[in-house]
């Protein structure tokens, strides 16, 4: 091979990729390494890299040949992450001597000192570095970002990064090594356009809400299109072990591919593949604590009798019964629980480990991976029971992924992924409380709030045993309807879910260059298959109240409230479902006279839905979708871009003759930088791009089908027949069917620049975006119910307007062995109704037309009355009595009073219209360090509820959070109280919708922080091992926000939430 490559002038690389025996790619560049410079050129249909030889390879001399002197210097030469380098060229600089590292990326060289060493790889950043007294240098190469971002994932492939001319946003899979189990939330902050708040932390309900670009609809669809290599797939299951990247296509050009189902944006997600190397085993151990850091804090049992007192006006406890609170004196007859405490504790465990294999060669390359994750929650556990009370998520991942070239122009790949989920939470049931559900753990919180602190003690002696020792109960609530929160939890059982999950993908593709240069097509089949059970093993334990003691003996009397189960009751319930996908696609790339570059790609596209466990038989039917794609690319010297995409979609959700829609989008690039008259040497890219096209929703509110559908039912009621009257129900059209229902459309508009600066060290990507969503499809609101009608009929009616900006920038800059990297990101959106479906008010401010979706409407809260005379000068408040004390409004249409007429826009709505994210990474010989932050803005969430309102229900009934204390008082009227004057049931008029029910949901959060050490090459490769790191990592760190009663991105409305743990672990990662 040497003899032939010095008779040429320019070596391909890929030209040799099918000759026997060569592992060409890496050869080539050994061997070619020490002076070239690079080119490319068609060949096939693809774009290939060569290197022109400007110096003989006979002047370069194998690491192997060269005998150490006393002048020779030596090292390994690493990548950022550790992986040795082999083919380094190592030069002299001004000399024609070098060497070329070995496979373990180790070099030795005859240098005397004051000479400088030249280090230049492919793909990475040449470095000069001067030789010193120290014989030993080992160097870590840094990435050419500009020349490794060749290819960028979008819709239904690749495309060169430099041809990319849709809003395209990606995340490094490094961000997200956090010790978050689910990916989703992982990506807060980190990724421009993308919107995700985590509304709880508990495991297993903790899956963050996600959109792209915020809220463009109030339709039944807002969420965006999650494709997992190119399939429909739940991505928050995924190990990050199984990742290769995470990115998002934000407007019109980027999606329309998808048509119907990219309305709101896409999340491609593609996992690690094969590669042709020696099989590196990579091992990962991490384990840390949690605890919860923003729990609620609710009052203590003196100083709620005390309020209890004030609220009643009269001496309701006694202030010797306040003392024995105060004093803990006799637990049982004067108890004082902080239910918190009796059901959390402080400390919790996790634990996360992987291994994965990763290698090939020309035939074959694979990817195989396991991982495991154990989540436990803060719940307290029951020494006494045979069963665990605590939450505990456990889940194992496995992926094969296996790329298989057949011949020189047929490849095969097959992907399979697995997953297993083992869930175990207390044995509550879901309960609908408050107009929402409550799971077991919200219920706990529930419970803990309907139950003050002097309700009941936590236990109760009921007896002697046989051997007299003394036997326990759980205590009874002294109020109707109370429950024993701690009997809930330890006392009930516990639930179980199983659920696992297979995902496989099988893909063919032939290379039809002998038909038409450039030109290949390739199929794929997936099928994926979910099943859980969910088993119940519930009871409910007895309960005790002490009734009074025996002046005898001294002790307690006490009588059996509710009568317990002795065992645990069963109950399972399966749920399952599987989908497939079917895709065939023609892609054509080609470059014509070494300036025209055209590219284009077809497909067709079907999936098949069926839920095989579902509660109706219309939903029982598969879930069937169909559609074709089309891409056009053409580019111009790498200068001037277009682009066509189009989607053509089926749905069966509207009538014959509509299921069809066409969504076409089309865009523009210039790369101005590429031009031959650019003269700032200093901007090495700048592009400008925009795009403009039609997407659309096929989504029906409440998850119908079949929207021209009527249906018949006996919803409408009936009518007593006969002598002795019996009632018969009647047939009627429960709900209408629409005959010319449609498409949701979204015509969508972007323009970007693209930006980087002094030889990539400054890089900025900046976005504005528009779309106008119309034909919105509803459930209409204000039919009449004298239509004869029990559900409301569909319909196209709706307008909505979303538009904002979003950006990404990055400093990437090194002196001498420290390198460090700033990044930072920023999403604002902001959306208005246009019009919609609502019945007209009497003042246009009242609408939700005109405003942005899910906005705030209340009153505007003034401060606290002081006295009578303020009130009696006040305009009327129309929502019962007015004392002093009570929460002054403003009279917002100055017509005298204030009533219903008086509430306007206040706030904002519960989805932040600004996300951002920034961070620092630091490099220093083998140390490293990373900190990020991620926020929220204009964001604005209700508050209410029993606990919320102090007394809501009466004294005695519920808990109050220690806020309470600044209250509205005769003797401290301060009108900026925190509560207003307390009294035995909730006053109307203090708890209308207003400035005071709300809360400014902001907040700053340190998100993780990281310390990390790489070992040296030369102190690990002695035990076989290639690279070795341990590791401190931090997440959820730090909140800064103007609401500290809760965790504000819970948006919860009374602290009922889990909140966000904070997780320390330590970890440790290497390969072999």
């Amino acid at each position: 091979m040497k003899q032939w490559t010095l008779n040429m002038s320019k070596y391909h690389c890929g030209i040799l990729d099918s000759k026997k025996g060569l592992q060409c790619t890496m050869l080539c560049i050994a061997l070619l390494a020490p002076s070239y410079t690079t080119a490319s050129t068609n060949v096939g249909n693809e774009q290939k890299s060569f290197y022109e030889v400007t110096q003989p390879l006979s002047m370069m001399k194998e690491t192997s040949n060269v005998s150490p002197t006393d002048n020779s210097v030596r090292g390994t030469i690493i990548d950022e992450k550790g992986v040795p380098l082999p083919g380094v060229s190592v030069a002299i600089k001004g000399t024609s001597t070098g060497v070329i590292s070995d496979i373990n990326g180790y070099y030795i060289i005859n240098a005397k000192a004051g000479d400088i060493l030249v280090f230049s790889f492919v793909g990475f950043k040449s470095q000069e570095i001067t030789v010193g007294k120290k014989p030993a240098l080992d160097i870590v190469m840094k990435e050419d970002v500009h020349e490794l971002e060749e290819t960028v994932i979008v819709g239904m492939g690749k495309q060169r990064k430099a041809s990319v001319i849709g809003s395209i946003s990606s995340v490094s899979i490094k961000e997200l090594e956090v010790p978050q189990r689910n990916l989703t939330n992982a990506l807060s902050g980190r990724i421009a356009g993308a919107v995700v708040v985590q509304r709880s932390g508990e495991p297993g309900q903790d899956n963050a809400d996600f959109w792209v670009r915020g809220i463009s609809s109030f339709g039944a669809n807002q969420k965006p299109l999650v494709l997992v290599d190119g399939v429909e797939r739940d991505m928050s299951d995924l190990s990050i072990e199984e990742v290769e990247s995470i990115s998002i296509l934000k407007d019109a050009s980027a999606t329309a591919v998808y048509g119907v189902r990219a309305a709101n944006g896409v999340v491609l997600v593609t996992t690690r593949k094969g590669v042709a190397q020696k099989p590196v085993i990579e091992v990962k151990l991490e384990t840390g604590f949690s605890d919860l850091p923003t729990m609620p804090k609710l009052l203590d049992g003196a100083n709620y009798a005390l309020l209890a007192n004030e609220a009643l006006g009269t001496e309701n406890y006694t202030l010797e019964y306040i003392d024995n609170l105060r004093n803990g004196t006799n637990p049982f007859l004067y108890p004082n629980v902080n239910w918190m405490d009796q059901l959390f504790r402080k400390y919790s465990t996790n634990t996360n480990a992987a291994i994965n294999i990763r290698g090939g060669g020309e035939r074959a390359r694979y990817y195989i991976s396991a991982s495991f994750i154990e989540d436990n929650g803060n719940l307290k556990n029951n020494p006494e029971a045979d069963y665990k009370s605590n939450i505990s998520l456990r889940r194992y991942n496995f992926r094969s992924n296996i790329d298989l070239t057949l011949t020189k122009t047929t490849n095969l790949s097959l992907e399979i992924g697995a997953n297993m989920t083992d869930m175990h939470q207390p044995g509550l049931g879901n309960e609908y409380v408050d107009n929402r559900w409550f799971s077991p753990v919200e219920l706990l919180y529930y419970y803990s709030y309907l139950s003050n602190p002097l309700s009941a003690p936590v236990r109760v002696p009921i007896g002697k045993d046989a051997f007299g020792n003394t036997e326990w109960g759980w205590g009874a609530p002294s109020q109707v309807g109370e429950v024993n929160p701690a009997e809930r939890l330890f006392g009930s059982g516990y639930n179980k879910s199983f659920r696992s999950q297979i995902m496989s993908q099988i893909t063919l593709k032939q290379d039809l260059s002998f038909l038409l240069k450039g030109l290949d097509i390739q199929a794929s089949f997936s099928f994926d298959a979910n099943n859980q059970t969910i088993q119940n093993r519930r009871k409910n334990s007895s309960t005790y109240n002490i009734t009074g003691v025996d002046d005898e003996t001294g002790e307690f009397q006490v009588a059996e409230i509710t009568k317990g189960n002795e065992f645990l009751g069963y109950n399972a319930t399966p749920s399952s479902n599987r989908a497939e996908e079917l895709k065939v696609q023609l892609n054509y790339n080609q470059i014509f006279n070494e300036a025209h570059r055209v590219g284009a790609m077809a497909m067709y596209y079907q999936r098949d839905y069926v839920d095989q466990t579902a509660g109706s038989s219309i939903k029982s039917l598969p879930y069937k979708k169909q559609g074709l794609a089309l891409r056009t690319t053409y580019a111009f010297k790498d200068r001037y871009f277009a682009e066509f995409n189009m989607g053509y979609n089926g749905s069966e959700n509207f009538p014959k003759g509509k299921r069809f829609g066409l969504f076409p989008a089309g865009a523009l690039g210039y790369l101005i930088s590429n031009e031959s008259f650019w003269p700032f040497k200093a901007v090495n890219v700048l592009k400008i791009r925009g795009s403009v096209g039609l997407v659309g929703s096929e989504s029906l509110p409440d998850n119908m089908r079949f929207g021209y559908l009527s249906y018949f039912g006996e919803g409408l009621g009936g009518y007593y027949f006969g002598m002795a009257p019996s009632f018969h129900e009647g047939i009627g059209e429960d709900q209408i069917g629409v005959a010319d229902l449609t498409w949701e459309k979204g015509f969508k508009k972007d323009i970007g620049i693209e930006l980087k600066m002094f030889d990539s060290m400054v890089s900025l990507d900046l976005d504005y975006f528009h779309e106008k969503r119309s034909d919105i499809l509803i459930q209409r609101q204000s039919v009449p119910a004298t239509m004869g009608v029990i559900k409301q009929p569909f319909a196209n009616m709706g307008v909505m307007v979303n538009q904002g900006i979003d950006g990404t920038l990055e400093f990437n800059h090194s002196i001498g062995d420290f390198r460090y990297k700033l990044y930072g990101n920023f999403t604002y959106t902001h959306n208005e109704i246009k019009e919609m479906d609502e019945a007209q008010k009497k003042y246009a401010y009242r609408m939700q037309t005109g405003h942005r979706y899910g906005q705030h409407f209340g009153l505007i809260a003034l401060g606290l009355f002081q006295d009578q005379k303020e009130i009696n000068e006040s305009p009327e408040q129309k929502f019962g009595d007015v004392r002093p004390g009570d929460v002054k409004y403003l009279d917002y249409n100055e017509d005298g009073v204030v009533d219903e007429d008086d509430k306007c826009p206040i706030g904002y709505s519960s989805v932040p219209e600004i996300v951002y994210g920034f961070g620092a990474q630091l490099f220093w010989k083998g140390f490293d360090f990373g900190i990020f932050f991620r926020g929220q803005a204009h964001v604005t969430y209700g508050l209410g509820g029993d606990t919320f309102i102090p007394f809501n229900k009466g004294v005695g009934k519920g808990n109050l959070f220690e806020k309470a204390l600044d209250r509205w008082t005769e003797d401290n009227p301060n009108p900026n109280a925190f509560y207003p004057r307390l009294s035995n049931g909730a006053s109307s008029n203090n708890w209308q919708s207003s400035t005071r029910t709300i809360y400014n949901g902001r907040l700053l959060r340190l998100a993780d922080l990281e310390l990390g050490y790489t070992f040296k090459k030369s102190w690990i490769a002695p035990i076989g091992m290639k690279s070795l790191r341990i590791y401190c990592l931090a997440n959820n760190v730090a909140l800064f926000a103007p609401w500290d009663m809760w965790d504000p991105e819970t948006a919860s409305f009374n602290g009922s939430k889990y909140p966000l743990p904070r997780k320390v672990n330590i970890g440790i990662r290497a390969s072999f």
